[in-house]
């Protein structure tokens, strides 16, 4: 577990106004209720994901899923800490 929070420490950044950036470039942010992506990220993970490389919309949405889940767990356990 350790060496996994290590790994996500510089795969995250917090940004000044609170959003939480992949090294990727996908931005996430916290809406009070939940995590999600801003919208020109979640455009920009549309494109890359389906168009340039093919994924269907249901493993692109799984995908997202996953970097938000992420992301959202180093925003408010081990990340900021």
């Amino acid at each position: 577990m350790e060496k996994e929070l290590q790994a996500q420490r510089t795969i995250w950044t917090i940004l000044p106004n609170g959003n939480v950036l992949h090294r990727s470039g996908l931005e996430l942010e916290n809406t009070g209720d939940c995590w999600q992506m801003t919208q020109s990220s979640g455009v920009d993970f549309a494109v890359f994901t389906m168009m340039e490389h093919g994924l269907s919309a249901d493993e692109a949405q799984g995908l997202a899923d996953l970097l938000i889940q992420q992301g959202a767990s180093w925003a408010t356990g081990g990340g900021l800490h």
